[in-house]
């Protein structure tokens, strides 16, 4: 099999399995996706720490600015509790020494809840 053949087959099959996930499934992976590279940079150098720092707040924004738009239709009490997290979230991953323990356990709850499951605290930092 041809390397451009098998390329194409790959992305094809990829395909396939993320179209069996349901969007909160895939929404939850990028939490969880976010959470390990936190987690991993705990222990890693300043360069994964900042990498760790910016991935989190790329998403707590994204998901603060689409929680804020008109067009969610989330119930109002519960997105003012997702932007104040968000905001929360931000205001930690900005500071040089983030508790990036913390934000982790605000990504796994995140995609906890997204897939209907009871958050498992790793740090201690959120039960």
């Amino acid at each position: 099999m041809s390397a451009p053949n098998f390329h194409a087959q790959a992305l094809r099959a990829y395909g396939a399995v993320k179209a069996t996930r349901s969007l909160r499934e895939q929404e939850a992976e990028v939490y969880a996706l976010v959470s390990g590279r936190l987690r991993v940079a705990t222990e890693g150098s300043d360069i994964e720490k900042i990498r760790a720092r910016s991935d989190a707040t790329r998403l707590f924004s994204t998901v603060r600015v689409l929680t804020l738009h008109e067009s969610c239709e989330l119930p109002l009490p519960l997105r003012g509790q997702i932007v104040s997290v968000c905001r929360a979230a931000m205001r930690e991953a900005d500071k040089d020494d983030a508790d990036l323990g913390f934000l982790a356990d605000i990504c796994d709850s995140f995609a906890a809840g997204l897939l209907g499951r009871a958050p498992v605290a790793e740090t201690g930092a959120a039960a």
